[in-house]
């Protein structure tokens, strides 16, 4: 035989255990790919993602749902708070609008997992300071006021004075 004719010659026990590893590793490659295909792939994981996904969109539908209720209580909230009146005692009227301002709280702490509701605890939070500050800003002009009245009334006391004093030294 000439040298590149050789040829190469496997015994029996090399070609059994060369068949055997290639067919574990077959069975071994074909039970992977089945696992893979079929137990990620299952039906109860996408049934498992289409709940979620329902459980998910009927939480949205509710959100929307709730948040088209409370547009009428925040704009009759705006309303209220635009037409208070400080100087006029009616403690019903912010007895009301604290009421409502509490409400819409309420609303952001029963469902404060959800970062949607915190617009309700935002918009309370708003309408609150503005309702303070209005309270606030009528005070201090009731002060301006009052002390404008005093001090015209010094004025006059003091020109009264100086008058009488006048007429004392002639």
């Amino acid at each position: 035989m000439s040298p590149n004719n050789k040829k190469i010659t496997k015994n029996r026990r090399e070609q059994t255990i060369g068949f055997v590893y290639v067919s574990l590793l077959f069975a071994v490659t074909t039970v992977i790919s089945c696992i893979s295909l079929f137990y990620y792939n299952s039906d109860e994981k996408t049934n498992a993602r289409k709940e979620f996904a329902i459980s998910k969109m009927e939480r949205i539908r509710s959100f929307q749902s709730r948040q088209s209720d409370e547009v009428l209580i925040i704009d009759s909230i705006y309303a209220k708070i635009k037409d208070f009146n400080p100087g006029i005692n009616a403690s019903y009227e912010e007895n009301d609008i604290k009421y409502y301002l509490n409400d819409l709280k309420s609303i952001y702490e029963k469902n404060s997992h959800d970062g949607r509701y915190k617009i309700f605890y935002q918009v309370s939070s708003f309408y609150s300071m503005w309702f303070d500050d209005k309270k606030e800003l009528w005070s201090k002009r009731q002060n301006i006021i009052n002390f404008r009245r005093n001090l015209e009334q010094c004025e006059l006391g003091l020109e009264k004075k100086k008058d009488e004093l006048k007429s004392t030294r002639k």
